[in-house]
């Protein structure tokens, strides 16, 4: 009997049971034992059970098709296919040309009335198993990516193998960096994609392919796609943002709620600021006429993942009211509305009480930096008072300094003449060496003084200008808001909910 080897490795088999070359040993031993002729023989490595579109399963079906072959020799079902219905479907195209299937570890013949009922029960087994393992590996992934834990890193990072954490990769993450300075300059996408060609900038496919060693079948080269993606994507501005679809038939599903998709902030180490790509969002929106995106990249409400329950901790969930013929915003504890003021009250607040609550944080918070900017200036003036007094003490100091340089020199001069009493002379030389380190201590802090003073005062007027071009659209526009605040907790009181904001400084 003429027949054809069959040999099949996926992720999810046990690799010293199932590896291909123990499956060929098999099938050679059996069709020795039989005394068959051995016509030809295929494999596919690292292919899923649950569908026939493999190389090494099409190459059977040619050679059944041209009536080269009797039978296929399997090791045992499972390694033909896992899905029931499928490999069903494929044992009765190959019964239509007359080559049956041999299990040469079950010892099952497809055309054998009596192996029907063992092969439905083996197909049925061999199916479960396929799900059951592939609920795990989403559950699995799920998990990690509830977890932060990333498996691939973006194009701009690397995962460190020894730390397990996403670092920076120099080379791209200077690319995305110049992509969204051109773009913020005012550049198109198609001229940006041109100009990283020009400057031959490798592309995240060529990055991806000197990472795994292989070989790209054509030039590589940056499109208008790749680069308006770089610019949508928020793992730039540090935010892991996942979880955002779901396989359905070996396909994406539509986009979940925003409820269900996983944020963890501040996640990666940023390549630009949030302000710039929040800013490169409004841009990408504006010159394509419409409104700020309302998808993935950014939420449908203003202040959508920045409230959290003061109570419970659970995110707020923005719904439209109509009130009084207009319709509004509102924002409701999570944990209310799935399970009810058993377990929280609803926290209910509106965006009008949250905008004019946020634009008085603001105003406070630059009302306090200006207090600040105040007493530095105060101390600028009492220092440029004090200045004479100053320049005398750090003279007094330099001298000091250079004095004891020389008696510590004479010092040691003296210990090598005079060795007999040389602990004498070690006790000297370490005072002599602390009073020195003392006056060098106090000369740099008085010399670093001006300087620390300004760099201090010229970080809060940038701080107080960001805050004043804040203050200046009513509300407060939401890409300078998100720069702003890192999270809002809103606590109940009597008259329906106050919030209390912890702040992080702009970028």
């Amino acid at each position: 009997m003429r027949v054809w080897l069959y040999s099949r490795l996926s992720n999810d088999d046990d690799k010293e049971q199932n590896s291909l070359l123990n499956q060929r040993r098999i099938l050679l031993e059996y069709a020795a034992s039989t005394g068959d002729t051995i016509v030809g023989e295929s494999s596919d490595d690292n292919a899923s059970g649950m569908n026939f579109r493999r190389d090494g399963a099409a190459q059977i079906v040619k050679a059944a098709e041209a009536g080269l072959i009797d039978a296929v020799l399997v090791k045992d079902l499972s390694r033909l296919g896992r899905h029931k219905t499928q490999t069903a479907l494929f044992i009765d195209c190959l019964r239509e040309h007359d080559v049956r299937v041999i299990s040469a570890t079950e010892k099952i013949d497809s055309f054998n009335e009596n192996d029907d009922l063992l092969m439905g029960v083996r197909g049925l087994m061999n199916d479960y198993y396929a799900r059951d393992i592939s609920k795990k590996i989403r559950a699995g992934y799920r998990q990690k990516q509830r977890d932060g834990i990333v498996i691939v890193a973006p194009f701009g990072y690397w995962k460190n193998k020894n730390t397990r954490q996403v670092e920076i990769a120099d080379e791209p993450a200077d690319t995305v960096r110049m992509i969204y300075s051109l773009y913020l300059s005012g550049s198109r996408l198609r001229d940006i994609a041109k100009e990283l060609n020009a400057r031959r900038r490798k592309t995240p496919a060529q990055m991806q392919a000197e990472l795994y060693e292989r070989r790209l079948p054509d030039p590589s080269l940056w499109t208008y796609t790749t680069v308006k993606r770089i610019l949508c994507d928020e793992s730039y501005a540090g935010t892991l943002h996942n979880h955002l679809r779901e396989m359905v038939n070996g396909k994406y599903g539509p986009y979940l709620p925003s409820e269900k998709q996983f944020r963890h902030e501040n996640f990666y180490p940023a390549l630009v600021s949030k302000t710039d790509w929040l800013e490169a969002q409004a841009e990408l929106a504006r010159r394509n006429g419409k409104k700020m995106p309302q998808g993935n990249n950014r939420p449908k409400h203003r202040y959508a993942g920045l409230l959290r329950c003061a109570d419970c901790g659970a995110v707020f969930i923005p719904q439209n009211r109509w009130w009084n013929g207009k319709c509004r915003v509102e924002y409701v504890c999570k944990t209310y509305l799935e399970n009810g003021k058993a377990h929280c009250t609803s926290h209910r607040i509106h965006e009008e009480a949250l905008d004019a609550a946020v634009a008085g944080e603001i105003a406070a918070l630059r009302d306090r930096l200006r207090g600040e900017e105040a007493e530095l200036i105060q101390q600028k003036k009492m220092r440029a008072s004090g200045k004479l007094l100053l320049d005398a003490r750090i003279s007094a100091l330099q001298r000091k300094v250079e004095s004891l340089d020389s008696d510590i020199e004479a010092l040691l001069m003296e210990r090598i003449q005079d060795k007999a009493n040389s602990a004498r002379y070690d006790a000297l030389a370490a005072k002599l060496s602390a009073e020195q380190a003392s006056a060098r201590r106090e000369l740099s802090d008085i010399n670093s003084g001006d300087a620390e003073l300004q760099s201090r005062l010229k970080n809060l007027r940038k701080q107080i200008a960001e805050l004043n071009t804040a203050l200046e659209h009513t509300p407060v526009e939401e890409a300078k808001l998100r720069a702003l605040i890192a999270c809002i907790h809103v606590k109940q009181d009597q008259k329906g909910g106050c919030a209390l904001m912890e702040w992080k400084t702009a970028d």
